[in-house]
């Protein structure tokens, strides 16, 4: 009934935490060098929907690969961002460039796929357990 193997939700939960893990880090950098502007907040909520999304990836749900694509693109504009406003961040460079990555890997690997597919799996389990719950309670 699985669809993955062991490789892959080991790869699922370790970049997903790793990323989760990084992206909290490019927030709490923010938090501690920015002051009260709208962009500021704007940076974190970038951060914070990166941090959500790894985290979904973690869990390994079929939306998290697309979102990532998403993901990556925001981190592409925090970084831009960064570079034209004359700052460095390593951890910034860091984070844009392990979204980019993980993007590359997880469609090389065609992960969406499999986690469609294991989406669709546990939801025809449940709903056959549903029946038999119905089935018991009817006779």
């Amino acid at each position: 009934m699985a669809t993955l193997t062991n490789k892959q939700k080991d790869i699922c939960a370790y970049t997903g935490l790793f990323g989760a893990l990084l992206n909290a880090t490019c927030l709490i950098q923010l938090m501690i060098i920015t002051r009260d502007h709208w962009i500021s907040y704007a940076l974190m909520a970038i951060y914070v929907f990166s941090i959500f999304t790894f985290i979904l990836l973690g869990v390994q749900k079929p939306i998290a690969p697309w979102l990532l694509i998403i993901c990556a693109t925001f981190l592409l504009m925090v970084e831009l961002f960064f570079v034209f406003s004359g700052i460095f961040s390593l951890v910034v460079l860091l984070s844009f460039i392990y979204s980019v990555i993980i993007v590359v890997v997880f469609f090389v690997e065609q992960l969406p796929k499999k986690l469609k597919e294991k989406a669709l799996a546990e939801k025809a389990e449940s709903l056959a357990w549903r029946e038999r719950e119905a089935d018991r309670y009817n006779s």
